[in-house]
Parts: structure tokens; sequence; C-alpha cells
């Protein structure tokens, strides 16, 4: 129970005001809950598009879906992504594009990715919304979390990332891969194939990680962050 209230707090905006230690047997159970928490946010997500594509025009709907998206997370990724994309595109040594990463300020790049992401989920959501709903994009964001939730085990961390490094050390591999089995079971139960959108967003997942590989010798929550922002929105056009 620790794990999932710990997951509500750091990934989602959901008021719990219920205190748990942030140690490494909360945090790895925290993790195991991740393909949870995407489904949580998925469900949020859609809730206009869902009740109220009949109602109101498909622009306001789509737009909504962006405001609900944002209030569930609390733009967490969309942090990570700016983040990623000021260091990644600054064209700097890699000492540089290190110190570019840890700096809260938002530079040109970051800017302007959020700008395309978000301009990138209106058209989608707006393209979902004239064409009717259907539960498959639930996946797409179960599967976002449920590959972060990997990236513990199989990716390195970045010298520069505490974060990274405090939940790959605090990572309980069979809970993990018992989650994996479970997703993988939900999913050929629902439909198999609605794998597509895990293989596109680990493809996105994968090459992102190689680029962090060259830039900063490794993965970093804000990476992690990029990359869920990135399989997630290209998965949407998808249908």
């Amino acid at each position: 129970m620790k794990g999932l209230i710990l997951a509500l707090q750091f990934m989602t905006r959901v008021p719990i005001n219920i205190g748990v230690d942030f140690n490494k047997k909360n945090i790895g159970a925290m993790l195991c809950f991740f393909p949870f928490i995407g489904l949580i946010i998925g469900l949020f997500t859609f809730v206009p598009t869902i009740f109220l594509r009949d109602k109101i025009s498909m622009d306001l709907v789509a737009l909504l879906n962006i405001i609900f998206y944002l209030l569930i997370t609390g733009a967490l990724h969309m942090d990570g992504l700016s983040d990623t994309a000021d260091a990644f595109l600054s064209n700097r040594s890699k000492d540089r594009v290190k110190a570019i990463m840890k700096d809260s300020t938002v530079g040109t790049f970051g800017v302007i990715s959020i700008v395309i992401i978000l301009a990138a989920k209106f058209f989608a959501f707006k393209d979902i919304a004239i064409q009717g709903f259907k539960w498959d994009y639930i996946f797409i964001y179960i599967y976002s979390k449920t590959i972060a939730m990997n990236a513990f085990i199989y990716f390195r961390s970045a010298d520069s990332s505490t974060l990274f490094k405090t939940f790959k050390e605090s990572r309980n591999t069979f809970l993990i891969n018992f989650m994996n089995l479970v997703v993988i079971c939900a999913s050929i139960i629902f439909d198999y194939k609605v794998l597509v959108y895990l293989l596109i967003e680990a493809i996105v997942f994968v090459l992102l990680y190689l680029i962090s590989l060259k830039k900063i010798d490794g993965a970093t929550g804000d990476t992690i962050g990029a990359s869920v922002e990135l399989a997630e929105t290209i998965s949407l056009f998808i249908k």
C-alpha cells in the first residue's frame, strides 16, 4: 500500500496527504505500480473524449484532454522534456550538457519542445475525438510507464543523476518482471494488437537512451520523462 501511495504522490497530483518514507523499500514497491499509474493517467486524460465529444466541439475536447493530462500529471514529464531538449540540442561539450541538465531554467529549445509536443497532442486528441474513442488508447499510457519502470533495470544511470541512481538501486527486479507479465497478459486478453503501441514506445525509449549514452553517459529522470512524452505523443497518432 505504501508503494501505491508513493507512486500516486510522485507521478500524479492526486491529493493524498499521507506521509510515506522515501526509502529503498518503498521506492522499490512504488516502481511496480508505474503501470497502474499509467492506467489512471490514461483514464483521466480521456474523460472529456468519453463524456463530452457529442456535446462540445472537437477542438474544445482536444484542449480539455490536454488540460486534464496536465492536471493529473502536474506536467511532470514536460519538465524532463524541456530539460532534455535544452541540453541535447545545445551543441555543447559533454560537461556543459550535463550542467544544462541540472539547470532549473527553461531555455529556448525547452520552450520549443513543449510547444511542439502540446500542439501534436492537440491534433492527436482532436483526431481521436472525431474518429471516436477506443479503449486501446489507454494502453499507450500503461506501456509508457511500464517501459519507464523497466528502464531502472536495463538502462545505465548517468553519473549526474542522483534520482535515477536511487531508483535503480531500490528496484525490485522480481516484482517488476511480475508486473511485466501482468501487463502483457492483460494486453493479450484485451486485444493483442495493442502491443504495437508497446513496440513503438520501446523504440522511442531505446533511441533516446542511446543518445543519452553519447551525450551524458547514461539515463536520468529527465531523459526518462522526455521519453514518456515523446513515446505517448507519437503513439496517439497510431490508429
